[in-house]
């Protein structure tokens, strides 16, 4: 059992693992095959891709969205996606949102960064020498974000994007790691609008 980050979140298996100061939460999991696209380049790497999410606040809510593709596909988690060569993480966060959302943002600082590995099951009855095939292998920088213009619409990998307020992210965020991630942002906004 990991604790992560001091924020009271413990889990085994499902959710976050190798979690601490330096390292921050994990997105670490089993997932079904049924969750695997059928022609996705990020799909079985050879080595990790950089991504990003992001935290995007207006007033007292927070923006997410409904994934509508692998990984997570039906989830509601932030907005993000993976950095293009020779962007920076902010201009890959203000991207992804306007795709993702129709939202557009001013990313303002870097809140943590997590490791998302997805792995195949090891087929039945292998042991634990057989390791499970890496289906998909992040390192995503979680960034924090202003509102500055747009109303939430879906596009690009979100099922569905809307403002939500904390007792509706506590409702409607229900995935483990996706969860520390986003009370670990009300924890920083909070600590912000007290002068902290």
């Amino acid at each position: 059992m990991t604790v992560v980050r001091g924020i009271g979140l413990r889990h085994v298996l499902w959710g976050m693992t190798g979690a601490g100061p330096a390292t921050g939460p994990s997105l670490y999991h089993w997932c079904p095959m049924s969750d695997q696209p059928p022609a996705s380049p990020h799909l079985y790497p050879d080595h990790p891709r950089v991504g990003v999410g992001v935290l995007v606040w207006k007033g007292d809510q927070l923006l997410l969205i409904r994934r509508a593709k692998a990984p997570l596909a039906g989830e509601w988690c932030l907005p993000g996606g993976s950095q293009e060569l020779g962007e920076t993480l902010f201009q890959t966060a203000a991207r992804e949102v306007r795709e993702e959302t129709a939202v557009t943002c001013r990313p303002t600082a870097v809140l943590t960064a997590v490791d998302g590995i997805t792995r195949d099951p090891r087929p039945p009855g292998a042991g634990p020498e057989v390791a499970a095939p890496v289906r998909f292998h992040f390192t995503i920088v979680e960034i924090m974000a202003d509102y500055l213009s747009g109303d939430p619409a879906a596009g690009d990998d979100a099922a569905e994007a809307l403002w939500a307020d904390r007792a509706t992210c506590g409702r409607l965020v229900t995935w483990p790691s996706i969860k520390a991630v986003v009370d670990l942002g009300w924890a920083a906004r909070q600590s912000r609008e007290r002068g902290g």
